[in-house]
């Protein structure tokens, strides 16, 4: 047990456990089962629906029998990411978890703290025969991280309690009472492929921090995506390339920190796209001129970033014929290339063309390239009424090649009739986010005319609505209470704009009052997730004593 020496034991007990259990999201079956079976093992009442929520209830302990119940809430799915050398399957393995008695945190992975640590908490109080406590409902939903899914579909006819806690923050000393709404937008544009002779290479844009797409956006941190549109956009103004492979980010959500192409690398482009210049030039200086532009790019974005996110790093590859091994080149001082010198240490292998099957051509690879430009990214406006709060942004988190054979292309809208069907298609996938659902919805339809713009085709899924602060709380003002008895300081009450399911637990809950706690954690939805270990103590004892006042 990595963690048997942590306080409060009974939380990290069980926080462990849940480590050991793979649930990313959409790969729930397993950890929703284990709630399931906990209950039951403890005879407390459980209710697991077709998708995978469970609800359990635990009477009040003695004394709190007849007291109104709490709500406990939290989602049981995580944003799985991992490092390029990591071997761990995260379909299939638990995570190899580390501590240093301050921290929390799993080697080369998320650590899924978001939000494992609120189940550990709910299972820590209805394991425990010992915590004082009113009858708790506790609900634990399913694929919060892809849209809220989980929450959406949940019935609540069994639901009595009018008093919700979600444990779903990451600040300690933090009250969140309002938050934005949000909704997923995927956006395909066509691509066909044809067999093209060239030879292979690689691009690699990777180092940067990434981190949630709805607590980090305002910090203005790079997007892996959203820098490889820019570097095609410039790498084809120069050069006839296609694409073989695509492949960024890992979650709509979360903020991509690398993403990949394979490109076959074929001549010289003339300035109107249309004629190839020179299909004999040498791949030396093909080579050296791809290698020219990435280090421009990459020398733009980082001053463009500064000290916001100073790891990025571009890295070029090139894909021998016979090995088809890439080799790295080290791009640190190709910011100049004479194309019309030779190298006599270049081999047969780097000067000789393949024919590669299944390419898509430059033009496809062009209009990409012009759409993710085209597409507005990040902060798109403050809000008015709250100082630092971003009102409404967006995040390109996947940037991939889907195909209709898996079912992921599936268009809807005006643009769909016109746009017929595609067998394979790029995916841009983003998370879209406002407080203010007129400006959501602008958003969102401004996206849309930039898709058909591009003969693509959209669709919105994950629609949730924001979460308005309320002018009266009992249950605000009662932790707040407890907060300051117990920390001789007030707890900070804030608006979020990362989404929450309390707004949707509002929407189905007649007078439901609620509010949004949890400890400190760092970099979530990302490899640098970590959890505190200190924090966590004191929310749990925050958490014991608010039920106690209730």
């Amino acid at each position: 047990m990595a963690f048997e020496k942590l306080q409060p034991t009974e939380v990290f007990k069980w926080f462990e456990e849940i480590c050991r259990i793979p649930h990313g999201s959409g790969n729930l079956k397993k950890i929703s089962s284990f709630l399931v079976k906990f209950a039951k093992d403890r005879d407390l009442y459980v209710r697991q629906d077709n998708d995978l929520n469970v609800i359990i209830k635990k009477p009040g302990t003695k004394g709190y029998e007849k007291h109104a119940p709490v709500i406990l809430q939290g989602h049981m799915d995580m944003v799985a990411v991992k490092e390029k050398d990591a071997k761990i399957n995260m379909e299939k393995d638990g995570l190899d978890v580390k501590t240093d008695g301050e921290f929390v945190w799993a080697d080369k992975t998320s650590l899924g703290g978001d939000d494992g640590i609120a189940v550990a908490y709910c299972l820590a109080l209805l394991d425990s025969k010992k915590i004082p406590h009113p009858p708790l409902e506790v609900i634990i939903t399913t694929n919060e991280e892809v849209g809220m899914d989980g929450a959406m579909a949940l019935k609540c006819d069994d639901i009595e309690g009018k008093r919700m806690i979600n444990i779903d923050n990451e600040e300690e000393g933090v009250m969140i009472v309002s938050c934005a709404g949000g909704a997923r937008f995927h956006g395909y544009l066509p691509l066909t492929r044809e067999n093209k002779s060239g030879i292979k290479v690689k691009i690699h844009v990777k180092g940067l921090q990434g981190g949630h797409s709805g607590e980090m956006i305002g910090k203005g941190r790079g997007n892996a995506n959203v820098i490889m549109g820019r570097l095609l956009l410039e790498i084809t103004d120069a050069l006839e390339v296609g694409i073989i492979s695509l492949n960024g980010g890992v979650a709509d959500n979360a903020i991509a920190t690398d993403c990949e192409a394979e490109l076959l690398l074929m001549g010289l482009a003339s300035q109107m796209h249309g004629n190839i210049v020179g299909p004999d030039v040498s791949f030396f200086s093909l080579f050296g001129k791809l290698s020219s532009i990435a280090y421009k790019v990459e020398a733009d974005f980082k001053a463009e970033l500064g000290s916001r996110d100073p790891g990025l790093s571009i890295v070029v590859e090139e894909v021998h014929e016979k090995t088809l091994e890439p080799e790295k080149t080290d791009i640190s001082n190709m910011a100049s290339v004479n194309l019309d010198s030779s190298v006599d240490t270049f081999t047969e292998t780097h000067e000789k063309r393949e024919v590669v099957s299944g390419v898509i051509p430059c033009a496809e690879v062009i209009e990409l390239a012009r759409c993710i430009c085209a597409m507005p990214y990040g902060v798109q406006s403050m809000s008015s009424s709250i100082e630092g709060l971003v009102e409404t942004s967006l995040n390109l988190g996947i940037l991939k090649i889907v195909s209709s054979q898996t079912g992921a292309v599936e268009g809807k809208g005006a643009a769909s009739q016109s746009a017929g069907t595609m067998d394979e298609a790029f995916l841009l996938d983003y998370s879209v986010r406002s407080s203010v659902a007129p400006a959501k919805e602008a958003l969102i339809r401004k996206m849309e005319i930039i898709i058909e713009g591009f003969n693509g085709i959209f669709e919105v899924t994950g629609e949730y609505p924001g979460w308005a602060y309320a002018e009266k709380s009992e249950l605000r003002d009662t932790m707040a209470k407890v907060y300051k008895e117990l920390y001789k300081k007030d707890i900070r009450i804030e608006a979020i704009h990362a989404g929450l399911e309390c707004g949707l637990f509002s929407e189905k809950i007649d007078g439901l009052d609620c509010v949004s706690i949890g400890p400190d954690m760092q970099d979530i939805h990302s490899t640098g997730e970590k959890l505190s270990v200190a924090s966590t103590k004191r929310t749990w004892e925050y958490l014991c004593e608010v039920l106690k006042a209730l």
